[in-house]
């Protein structure tokens, strides 16, 4: 008994001093994060000219000083670049694809915290950036920058209202834009090399726009004639897809080959017109090396790589553009460079493509990692990144330390010595790296990290540690994938990601899985969000609409006649009628069924499950037709075209977005009345007006898109 209390009281002993311990290491950290960060911020005083180099579709093994084969391309910029600083081996975008992770960069914040919960920003939407929004731009004009926008922008212009029909006006004023965020100069492609407008944008209207919504008395600035860099026509050959006719813009038209040498010219320019007396920021983003592959004449045939080599050898020398301009203004000793990509390199052996060719002759586009553009591999994700401060970061360094694109913010916050709002504020998601990039000895900014794939896929990284969500975002058709699965992944004993080792290791799947959500709940990860529950959706309680009942059908089991169920799969369970598409391009799952109704109210109820639906009425004469289009994310009513009529000539009577939950059901009730139609869908409500509307309602098509969405209580009254 005397020995197990002297046990007891040598093991509370052993806990006191085990304690001890950890608050003094505690301490000491705590003391020499105070020490660096007292070292770091005299150099706010500096003040340095700040250029982040945004490459598209850049792939981590497609440099010289990553690996890349010698024999078939050189670098010799960004190699300068990796020779005169610091480069980093574990850094990643936020998403696999472009616009989020632009915006990411500029606001430091997660893109699918916005409405863009997966692929990009189309070419005619709004700009995604609030305009109160914490951002590179105005912290760095707040502390005295010029600002610039070089390059692609592709994060929107202008302001959408509820019309339907809105987009991005490019005859007109695009504003808000890159200047309404704190931007003082802009000039760039719009959305994607080869876009659709095939025009650049200055400032807020299209460079050289001769006619258009212009201001009285207000003259658009433009090239002169002869300027090589134009031409009068852009067909659908200088399209990326080469499948959609462009835009018809009067202004000059950008001539592929030359798009690169101009950005390149244009951020020069504006280098060399800085004041020297005023810090600058430059966010230049290049198209290379994103599609079509379209290096210039002098520098074609270059490479041993292909097209695609050449492609990446222009890319490099637009970097020494840069650089030279630096030199020969004499200012690339207080010049912060970062370069760096929005995503990994484009990936697909199996199709005819410049990357391909590229890949045959060796290349290894992305390294050896698995994946790239679009993918929630790591080829999706890690790229290069390079960053050079003379005598400030240490040169032909190497850092290994796990870092996120949307770290810049908070590093530029850090350089300049402002400090940042809370992290549920602004600058949710970035952490300060500054001491990773200066070298310094300092514990690691982020211990983890959430990356996001096109498909809207989560995945979370820790450590070495990478765990895969599995659940691709709403309205995502669901394919046979490794990606659409959950899976742990230990990246250092498997880079490739061949292995789920989830069954070996639950308590890391927990762990892994409780931060992400915790992480996406709670709205910020710069710091540890409190734990809040997800909400259960709210489901409108809508009452039976009284009248006549023309059709009642609670769908419990597959309707019969005169109900028809083709093109698709369709199936009863669960209380309720079931359709899938098949094949990825066919025409919907459609469950057709007759009536006969001028005003009315029909009613139903419908859940998603990875699927979207049309209800399609066929009304009037002939095949005239509109129909009711709900996602997860929209409501619209569209008017479909006539008979005779293109399948494109479409006429969106009303738009709304609308957050439903998979697995959930919830109330439709379309009212019909005259010419006007009323579409509640939930807890959303929007109104049409045509004529076609107010004509005999005779069929009702249910079709479904992509994968599942059900059926249940379907009712007509007139």
């Amino acid at each position: 008994m005397t020995r197990r209390r002297d046990d007891s009281h040598d093991g509370r002993k052993f806990r006191a001093m085990k304690s001890d311990t950890w608050r003094f290491q505690g301490l000491m950290k705590t003391l020499l994060a105070i020490l660096c960060l007292a070292g770091l911020t005299a150099f706010a005083a500096d003040r340095p000219n700040i250029i982040v180099i945004l490459s598209d579709d850049y792939g981590y093994g497609s440099v010289g000083c990553y690996g890349a084969d010698g024999k078939l391309i050189q670098t010799p910029n960004l190699d300068r670049l990796a020779k005169e600083g610091r480069r980093f081996t574990d850094a990643n975008t936020t998403s696999s694809v472009c616009s989020p992770t632009r915006y990411s960069v500029i606001t430091g914040r997660y893109c699918w915290r916005t409405s863009e919960k997966h692929g990009v920003l189309g070419m005619f939407s709004p700009l995604h950036i609030e305009t109160t929004r914490l951002n590179m731009a105005s912290l760095l004009k707040k502390q005295g920058y010029s600002t610039a926008a070089i390059g692609k922008w592709h994060l929107g212009y202008g302001k959408a209202d509820e019309s339907p029909a809105w987009r991005t006006d490019y005859a007109a004023e695009l504003s808000p834009g890159p200047l309404d965020i704190g931007f003082d100069y802009h000039f760039g492609v719009p959305a994607n090399h080869g876009d659709l407008t095939g025009v650049y944008v200055e400032n807020r209207f299209v460079y050289g726009l001769r006619n258009g919504k212009i201001p009285a008395h207000m003259k658009i600035s433009g090239p002169d004639r002869d300027n090589p860099n134009f031409k009068a026509t852009y067909t659908i050959e200088d399209t990326e897809s080469h499948k959609n006719e462009p835009l018809d813009l009067d202004a000059p038209h950008r001539v592929n080959e030359r798009v690169m040498p101009y950005l390149t010219e244009k951020s020069a320019e504006w280098i060399k017109a800085q004041k020297k007396d005023t810090p600058f920021f430059l966010y230049y983003t290049p198209v290379a090396v994103h599609n079509p592959v379209t290096p210039d004449k002098d520098i074609a045939g270059t490479s041993k790589a292909g097209p695609y080599g050449d492609w990446i050898h222009e890319l490099d020398r637009s970097v020494g553009g840069i650089l030279a301009a630096l030199d020969e203004k004499g200012i690339a000793d207080n010049t912060l460079i970062i370069f760096t990509a929005d995503n990994g390199g484009v990936f697909h052996p199996e199709r005819e493509m410049p990357q391909t060719v590229a890949y045959k002759a060796g290349l290894k586009v992305n390294g050896d990692l698995r994946g790239g553009k679009h993918t929630v591999w790591e080829g999706g994700f890690k790229v290069p990144f390079i960053a050079r401060w003379p005598g400030k970061i240490p040169a032909g360094t190497v850092c290994d330390e796990m870092v996120s694109l949307a770290d810049i913010l908070a590093t530029t916050a850090a350089i300049v010595g402002e400090k940042l709002p809370a992290a549920g504020e602004a600058a949710e998601d970035s952490y300060n790296i500054l001491p990773a990039l200066l070298g310094k000895e300092a514990p690691a900014a982020r211990s983890d990290m959430i990356i996001h794939s096109s498909d809207g896929v989560y995945a979370v990284r820790k450590g070495s540690w990478k765990w895969i969500e599995g659940v691709p975002a709403e309205g995502i058709k669901r394919k046979k994938s490794d990606e659409f699965a959950p899976r742990l992944i230990n990246l250092k004993d498997d880079p490739a990601e061949t292995k789920d080792v989830s069954a070996e290791n639950p308590e890391v799947v927990k762990e892994l899985s409780t931060l992400l959500v915790r992480y996406r709940n709670g709205g910020y990860s710069r710091e540890m969000p409190p734990f809040i529950e997800k909400m259960m959706p709210k489901v409108a309680e809508l009452t039976k609409a009284e009248g006549s009942v023309i059709l009642e059908e609670s769908l419990v089991s597959l309707p019969e006649k005169p109900w028809t169920a083709s093109k698709g799969a369709w199936k009863a369970e669960d209380g309720a009628v079931w359709g899938v598409q098949k094949g990825a391009k066919g025409t919907g799952a459609n469950l057709r069924v007759p009536v006969g109704v001028t005003d009315g109210v029909l009613e139903y109820q419908i859940q998603f499950q990875g699927g979207r639906h049309s209800l399609r009425i066929e009304a009037g004469e002939g095949k005239q037709s509109f129909r009711v289009e709900i996602s997860a994310t929209q409501v619209g009513l569209t008017k479909n075209p006539a008979p005779g009529e293109p399948r494109d000539q479409i006429l969106p009577l009303a738009r709304k977005a609308v957050e439903l939950e998979t697995g959930v059901w919830y109330p439709v009730r379309i009212t019909f009345k005259g010419n006007q139609t009323t579409v509640q869908v939930n807890e959303t409500i929007l109104s049409g007006t045509h004529e076609l509307l107010g004509m005999e309602k005779k069929v009702l098509n249910f079709l479904v898109f992509g994968d599942k969405a059900g059926f249940k209580n379907v009712r007509l009254v007139k």
